[in-house]
């Protein structure tokens, strides 16, 4: 029997739809397999925190079908879970992957890079199974990081939004080009329109994923682009969308905001 203490709630929503359900397990009692709580507790990603100490908070985060090395989602779920006040700002970071600076602002809880770097950007064929004219100037890329993502800016919201992506052929393309997902974004009437195909779900769509839209916005921020973007990322269901935002800074900063909502806390068994 393995009980765990955990924290209930929904990132990236607006309102009563969308968002994505996140479980954090809090610290204080040893979970020997982590993969088999997190494919029982069934939402997206379920976070493990490791470690905190003073203002620094380690976490491990697992989808139903794989081990995570980054995932914004739980870190950004980590804050609320732990009650860190409003405008303290905690360092997060997953063991395999890039170190975080996170604070609440609002309703809306941030989350920048402490070291971004360039950006890893491969070149790349454009995938014959994604019907989307490109946007002007733009090619295929592969964005490289903790969990690379094979990143296609197309022409038009709506012709993203028709288009039907096979699990079986996503998880073909991240196989051959050694990624974790396929980002498809588009300019929108009042920031951006982004669709996400990730190995986490089995090559399924995603209604929210942190990682690969603060990707989107390093690439836009390439093309000069600065202000604060709305995100809508998910399939053309509303219910199923996520909300995110980026802040493109002066200084060529991108952060990745959310909103992160609890929903209950308590502690649970597991046969």
């Amino acid at each position: 029997m393995t009980e765990v203490h955990a924290w209930w709630g929904r990132v990236f929503a607006q309102g009563s739809p969308g968002g994505n359900h996140t479980v954090i397990v809090l610290p204080g009692v040893q979970v020997v397999d982590r993969a088999a709580v997190a494919a029982r507790f069934a939402v997206p990603d379920t976070g493990f925190v490791t470690g905190v100490h003073g203002n620094e908070i380690t976490l491990r985060t697992f989808s139903p079908v794989e081990e995570l090395a980054q995932c914004l989602q739980t870190s950004l779920a980590a804050l609320t879970a732990l009650g860190v006040p409003e405008g303290e700002r905690r360092l997060v970071r997953h063991e395999r992957g890039e170190q975080l600076e996170l604070y609440r602002e609002g309703a809306v809880t941030w989350a920048r890079e402490t070291a971004p770097g360039s950006l890893a950007l491969e070149h790349t064929d454009w995938p014959n199974f994604v019907m989307a004219e490109p946007a002007p100037g733009s090619g295929p890329v592969i964005l490289r990081q903790a969990r690379s993502r094979v990143h296609l800016r197309c022409a038009d919201a709506k012709q993203l939004d028709g288009l039907d992506i096979r699990a079986a052929d996503v998880l073909e393309l991240c196989a051959r080009t050694g990624t974790n997902g396929l980002v498809l974004s588009a300019p929108a009437d009042d920031g951006l329109r982004v669709r996400v195909f990730t190995t986490s779900l089995s090559g399924r769509e995603d209604s929210a994923t942190g990682g690969a839209v603060l990707g989107v916005g390093r690439l836009t921020a390439l093309d000069g682009v600065r202000g604060d973007l709305a995100v809508v990322q998910g399939p053309a269901r509303e219910e199923q969308q996520g909300r995110l935002h980026l802040r493109l800074t002066g200084r060529g900063e991108v952060l990745l905001g959310g909103t992160v909502e609890s929903l209950m806390t308590g502690r649970t068994a597991f046969a």
